[in-house]
């Protein structure tokens, strides 16, 4: 039984521009891997009539980015059999965390290192997925997330970093919602905190406490984040 680690990310810094005339937004952002953070996938066969995946979070049984990946590894001849697979979700959903991206994408590269079928994943399930089809630990992304630069300066973000507040955000909402919100000092280093709160009240609690990731609902302890700032955003932000 193969078993793949698929690992929790966090946005360090996040500005976010408005909706320009393709209808999306372009970001800056300077993300990382959480090194104790991870799903666990576990293929359990390939000898199955059609794709099956058994969760411990029962609505990704049926609505996943796996099955998107797998249907195209093999309209591109990546693979050949169906599968059978057991996702043991450990990263919050709605968590800003990055967890249904990354196991997209950890499952695709155990198939295929081939950065042209994995940027056409890509495309089909989010422009968030550039940055895990880079092997760089830690990286800053531009333009509408398709630019990765490998970020050199070593950044270890562990679980106990981190505020996992257990409230579910919604980021297509936060985004949407982000044209139409005043931005305060709240959303110093990531500007999609004041739309995440206008959205989900009970996030403003946790402000004095740390710096949001993504879209939220996940926050950065100030201890660790003071850290990183201290030594690496005056340099580069």
């Amino acid at each position: 039984m193969l078993k793949i680690k698929a690992y929790a990310k966090v946005n360090l810094y996040l500005k976010v521009e408005k909706k320009d005339l393709t209808g999306y937004h372009k970001i800056e952002s300077l993300i990382t891997y959480v090194k104790n953070l991870y799903d666990e996938i576990l293929i359990l066969s390939d000898k199955e009539t059609k794709d099956i995946i058994v969760c411990n979070k029962k609505t990704l049984e049926k609505n996943n980015f796996l099955f998107i990946v797998l249907k195209i590894l093999r309209e591109r001849e990546i693979i050949n059999k169906f599968y059978k697979i057991k996702l043991k979700k450990r990263i919050p959903l709605g968590a800003g965390l990055g967890g249904g991206t990354s196991d997209a994408f950890f499952l695709a590269k155990y198939f295929t290192q081939d950065k042209k079928i994995l940027k056409e994943i890509a495309k089909q399930v989010g422009y968030d997925s550039f940055f895990y089809i880079s092997s760089f630990h830690s990286a800053i992304v531009s333009s509408y997330g398709e630019a990765v630069k490998k970020f050199e300066n070593e950044i270890l973000i562990k679980k106990k970093d981190l505020i996992l507040t257990k409230v579910f955000c919604d980021t297509k909402k936060v985004y949407e919602n982000f044209d139409y919100v005043p931005v305060t000092v709240n959303s110093k280093y990531n500007n999609l905190t004041d739309s995440a709160c206008k959205l989900y009240p009970e996030l403003k609690k946790y402000i004095s406490r740390g710096v949001m990731s993504g879209s939220g609902s996940t926050f950065i302890k100030n201890k660790t984040f003071n850290k990183i700032k201290k030594s690496f955003f005056n340099k580069n932000f």
